[in-house]
């Protein structure tokens, strides 16, 4: 079995959960072709989620929420007054609220009233995070999203109780490749688009 690739031909990417017990359930089994229903992942046996395609796996480490995408490790911090809040590597914290969708389009001529094949043009993955760090209590939602003819890019959702005046600092492979601000209202959420790059 392959992991890197969609077992059928009219899907580039599949979703895949990684069970601690070395099984894997996918979207489609390798095997029958058949489609399994995201809503019955048990999450509690998670270890990793993401997705498989094009002989790539992008998908994000349960245990702690660091993405592995295109062979990256990718983290995200939230700096304030010199102190680093990590949205991502907690080794006690099982970020299991996963997140899956696809974006498709279709085209409607309205002199016929038919409609075009419907066609996926966007898969993404990720989760949902609550953390309470120093009395700060967080919201974290990134979703990685891999684009037809563009490239993958991670959104970035964050929300906080409380005002707050830091800085989003993305690491790729342990090193610090952006610094964003990232000003916070109480209980209003800002949003990043990072492309993932090379």
């Amino acid at each position: 079995m392959d992991l890197t690739q969609s077992p059928v031909p009219f899907q580039d990417f599949i979703w895949v959960a990684e069970y601690y017990d070395d099984t894997v359930f996918m979207e489609y089994d390798y095997v029958t072709k058949q489609s399994n229903n995201f809503y019955s992942i048990d999450k509690n046996k998670l270890i990793r989620f993401g997705i498989s395609g094009y002989g790539m796996r992008m998908y994000y480490e349960v245990l702690g929420g660091t993405f592995k995408i295109a062979g990256k490790m990718i983290e995200v911090i939230y700096k304030l007054n010199g102190r680093d809040y990590y949205l991502t590597g907690h080794p006690l914290i099982m970020y299991n609220d996963i997140i899956q969708y696809k974006r498709a389009e279709s085209i409607l001529d309205v002199t016929s009233g038919k409609n075009s094949e419907t066609n996926i043009i966007e898969y993404s993955f990720g989760y949902k995070q609550q953390l309470t760090i120093d009395g700060i209590n967080f919201i974290f939602k990134p979703i990685c999203k891999i684009p037809y003819g563009g490239k993958v890019y991670l959104s970035i959702w964050l929300v906080a109780d409380q005002e707050l005046n830091g800085i989003l600092e993305i690491r790729k492979n342990g090193t610090t490749v952006a610094e964003i601000e990232a000003p916070l209202e109480p209980g209003v959420g800002g949003m990043i688009d990072w492309t993932v790059g090379n």
